[in-house]
């Protein structure tokens, strides 16, 4: 989908009666997305600290485990969130479409 369409269904959604509420709602799941973000970065960094100053083996190669792990979550849970959001933009273009050949008498 390019830029021009999701700028199209963006404008009509926020003509829409509750446009600017469920514009609000996906803009505040952003922010935090990019608050997770964040703290995920801070909690790489403290664990890079723990890597550097750790001298038992197990600390080092369990937390570096334990890292894989939430990064692989977190990677699952992204491309899931992506999915979810492409379809329900492809669905709202599809509704676009319909309700324009409509009023067009098509």
């Amino acid at each position: 989908m390019s830029d021009n369409a999701e700028e199209g269904i963006a404008r009509v959604q926020l003509g829409q009666k509750d446009g600017l509420q469920k514009h609000q709602a996906r803009s505040t799941k952003n922010l935090d997305d990019r608050s997770f973000t964040s703290l995920f970065a801070l909690a790489f960094l403290g664990l890079l600290v723990v890597w550097v100053t750790a001298s038992s083996p197990y600390i080092i190669y369990g937390s570096f485990i334990a890292a894989m792990l939430v990064t692989l979550l977190f990677g699952v849970l992204r491309i899931k969130r992506i999915h979810r959001t492409r379809a329900q933009r492809e669905l709202q273009a599809k509704q676009m479409q319909s309700d324009s050949i409509k009023e067009n008498g098509g």
